[in-house]
């Protein structure tokens, strides 16, 4: 029944992977390896039919292009002969019997029929007007000359404007010959023709009139139907009926040839029968020309190509063709388009008489895929074969060796035992196999013999250890010299240009600006200048101008006499006239309001100050030392720090440099640091491991000096033994404290849990209030508090007052105790909660 119901069960799937684990190991090779088989070859027919296809239209592409180009050229060259011909006649004198011997001549010589060849003089007389038909070539006498429809004397305003050598083109017209001559069989002849118009000129270059060339459009119909015969100058191979054709149209995308059979003729007068053509449009009238075809707005493919034409650009595209519109699943098939231009003068810019398009109906990329297809598919087919059979055979042959190896291994398993596998002699692959099979167990009994040993090299490293951290810092030592600075823990360049500036700026009695980051010892420097300058044996006042409010810091400053305000029960000297024949460090004073700094301003620049209630001022002799952990520049600009007091305080300016610049002094800062919370915590040679040091090393110290000491006191705290190893080093951002369980001999340290489980919450008496409890985890975290940071950390605009009140509550129960006097008071954490347990 448990079978059952595991077997059917209707989420439980489990059966078909112990299904797979029974198989023969030919069955499970056949159905792991020949669907892989079958998907990598589909894959891989699948991608080479792709990127074929991809370099297959490319080509096609490319060729259209050149074809398309090749047939635009074609037209560009007839054109230009054209115009060649004209500016030919236009040199010699006009005469009639050498515009007759012109036409002979040129049919000889180029092969082209021109049509008309005429004078039209400004006089209004003396007219001469040419016209062949066939071979036979005809005068049209003068006064039959304006009877030509349209009139040979209308030409636009841009015509009369040509100059010297310069060719007008005209489009496509319909020209219709008058009656009378003999000459024309005195029947009306009619003529689709272009026409050319040059300006001509006398002996004296002054202008007579105009010269006329027409040739007949049935010529661009001949170049158009060349595009797939052997004449064409880019005929490769002779394509199937209907792959390859082409149309020509004007600049306003009216089609007025196309080079096959059904709209192969010129657009009759007549509308053509749109059934026929296969294409939707209309039948519209032009002048000169009748009725022409153009396409309706549908074809949006095609009157994009004729809007690129009309800009002059070529190119290439992939659309449905005209004729196949109507159907939504015909081919995409490649239309090359091209611009022909005619060059009115070598210095004008060409203009674009019309556009020709041109078809590739190439089924290629469609007739390979499926070559492709059918070749991958034999190639499958085989594979499948012979991966079956070769499955078969070798299955048999390597079952039994594979079979005695596990049984092999699994008496390894079962004893314990790392001894090596013996056993017949089978093929070089399954020996081999047992072989590196050996060679592993010998590994292992190697590699654990090697790990007992490297545990007790590992023990007595660490005991070691500590004398190696000695050995590096007097290293340094000796490699590096340095001035010899109390107050100033390091050597090396860096270190040394800070002493130097520390030593320069004692030895003169002027105001100094410290500017570095936070924890990277400006308070320290700055007492090292007052014990080196004459005043060191003064008083030396340090006050945080960031931890004070604006009229707390005033009072700090310069002081009060009694009576002053409401609580002022007694005169306070302030911190000038306390730090009198000293030095004042005044650190954070960028967060000093505009207020404080007007009062230093005057303090620093009269050396005088005015106690608050007191009418007179006090001379102060004292030496300004000031310290900030931003740029003072930037609050400039941003309008938070007075300029002028700026310059007033930048006398001598020291950069505190950050512990990421001077890497090398982390041993000796480590030592000295070790030695510091030896001293607090009553411990006794605590070392520190090779890899906690190289992780110190690493770091990049973000809070700098300030973060290491704090780094290396925590450790010592949480240390269980004499020895600090690599995972005691917590950084990046504040640990769970643990606090030390009292005992009856005092506190005894009690290890940082690995888990996160703990919460500041636990170690928080609940006899405090609710201002005291929102404050408390900052004591815990930070382990001391001031009174502004208390105001803070409760947040609500809590009063002086008040926070003065709660902190002096803490004072009271024993949790914490008050440090220095005045601005410099601190709350320190004396004694740790009953709950820490």
């Amino acid at each position: 029944m448990r079978i059952l119901a595991r077997d059917y069960g209707p989420f439980n799937l489990s059966w078909m992977g112990q299904g797979f684990k029974t198989w023969r190991l030919r069955t499970k090779l056949l159905v792991a390896l020949i669907p892989s088989v079958v998907f990598i070859l589909a894959l891989t027919g699948y991608i080479s039919i792709w990127f074929s296809s991809r370099f297959l239209d490319e080509a096609i592409e490319r060729n259209v292009r050149v074809k398309t180009l090749a047939l635009a050229h074609e037209f560009e060259l007839f054109f230009a002969k054209c115009k060649e011909d004209l500016l030919i006649v236009a040199q010699k004198p006009i005469a009639r019997p050498e515009m007759v011997n012109f036409f002979q001549s040129r049919n000889n010589i180029r092969g082209v029929a021109y049509r008309e060849l005429a004078y039209i003089s400004q006089k209004g007389k003396g007219h001469i007007f040419t016209v062949a038909t066939g071979n036979h070539v005809s005068v049209i006498p003068a006064e039959h000359v304006a009877m030509i429809s349209p009139s040979p004397f209308l030409f636009p305003d841009n015509v009369s404007q040509l100059k010297n050598g310069e060719v007008w083109m005209s489009d496509i017209i319909e020209v219709v010959y008058p009656s009378g001559p003999k000459s024309l069989g005195n029947r009306k002849e009619s003529a689709r023709i272009i026409r050319f118009v040059t300006p001509y000129f006398d002996e004296d270059n002054s202008p007579k009139g105009l010269l006329l060339l027409s040739v007949d459009a049935c010529h661009l119909m001949e170049i158009l139907s060349q595009i797939n015969s052997p004449q064409s100058p880019v005929f490769a191979y002779a394509g199937g009926p209907g792959q390859t054709h082409c149309y020509l149209f004007d600049k306003e995308g009216s089609i007025l040839f196309h080079s096959q059979e059904t709209p192969g003729t010129l657009i009759k007068k007549q509308p053509a029968d749109p059934e026929a053509l296969q294409i939707e449009g209309a039948m519209i009238g032009k002048a000169g020309l009748g009725f022409v075809f153009r396409p309706s707005s549908l074809y949006k493919d095609y009157w994009r190509i004729v809007k690129e034409v009309s800009k002059g650009k070529h190119g290439a595209m992939k659309m449905i063709d005209l004729e196949e519109y109507r159907n939504p699943s015909s081919n995409l098939h490649f239309h090359g388009y091209a611009p022909i231009h005619f060059n009115i003068a070598s210095d004008r810019k060409p203009i674009v008489f019309g556009g020709v398009v041109l078809v590739k109906r190439s089924n290629l990329t469609l007739w390979a895929g499926y070559k492709q297809i059918d070749v991958m598919f034999l190639v499958t087919l085989s594979s499948i074969v012979i991966i079956s059979i070769l499955i078969f055979g070798l299955s048999r042959i390597i079952t039994r060796p594979i079979l005695d190896l596990a049984v092999a291994v699994n008496h390894i398993q079962r004893t314990g035992k790392l001894q090596e596998i013996i056993l017949s002699k089978y093929d070089d692959e399954t020996s081999g196999l047992q072989r590196a099979m050996n060679k592993m167990i010998v590994t292992l009994r190697k590699q654990m013999e090697e790990i007992r040993l490297k545990d007790k090299r590992i023990k007595k490293e660490s005991e070691r250890e500590k004398a190696r951290l000695e050995e590096e810092v007097n290293a340094l030592k000796r490699r590096l010299e340095s001035h010899d600075i109390e107050e100033i823990v390091g050597f090396g360049p860096v270190i040394d240009a800070l002493k130097a500036d520390i030593l320069r700026a004692a030895s003169v009695d002027a105001d100094v600006l410290i500017i570095g980051e936070t924890g990277t010892g400006k308070q320290l420097t700055a007492e090292a200048i007052h014990r080196h300058s004459s005043r060191a044996e003064r008083p030396f006042i340090s006050i945080n101008c960031g931890a004070l409010d604006e009229n707390l810091l005033l009072d700090t400053l310069f002081g009060h006499v009694k009576g002053a305000f409401t609580e002022a029960r007694a005169d306070r000297k302030g911190a000038f006239l306390a730090a009198d024949g000293g030095t004042l460090f005044l650190d954070e004073i960028g967060m000093a309001s505009p207020r404080v700094q007007q009062s230093l301003l005057r303090a620093i620049s009269m050396r005088k100050i005015k106690p608050l209630g007191s009418d007179g001022e006090i001379d102060v002799n004292v030496r300004l030392i000031t310290a900030s952990n931003v740029d003072l520049k930037e609050l400039i600009q941003e309008g938070v720090f007075r300029q002028d007091l700026y310059y007033r305080l930048e006398v001598l300016t020291i950069r505190t440099p950050s512990l990421r610049d001077h890497k090398e002094n982390i041993p000796v800062l480590v030592r000295y640091f070790l030695k510091q919370a030896d001293r607090l915590m009553n411990k006794e040679d605590v070392g520190l491991s090779r890899g906690a040091l190289e992780r110190m090393k690493n770091y990049h110290w973000p809070g700098n000096v300030r973060e290491l000491m704090n780094c290396i006191t925590r450790a010592v705290a949480m240390a269980e033994g004499t020895l600090i190893y690599v995972d005691d080093i917590r950084l990046g951002g504040l640990e769970p404290v643990r606090f030390p369980n009292k005992t009856a001999a005092g506190y005894q340290a009690q290890p940082v849990s690995p888990e996160p489980a703990i919460q500041e919450s636990e170690f928080i008496p609940a006899e405090l209030n609710a201002r005291q409890k929102k404050a408390f985890p900052f004591i815990l975290r930070k382990g001391e508090i001031t009174r502004s940071e208390y105001q803070n950390a409760t947040g609500n605009n809590l009063p002086s007052r008040t926070a003065l009140y709660d902190l002096q509550d803490m004072v009271k129960r024993g949790l914490l105790k008050k440090t220095g006097r005045g601005p410099a008071t601190r709350y320190c954490l004396a004694k740790l909660p009953d709950s820490a347990g």
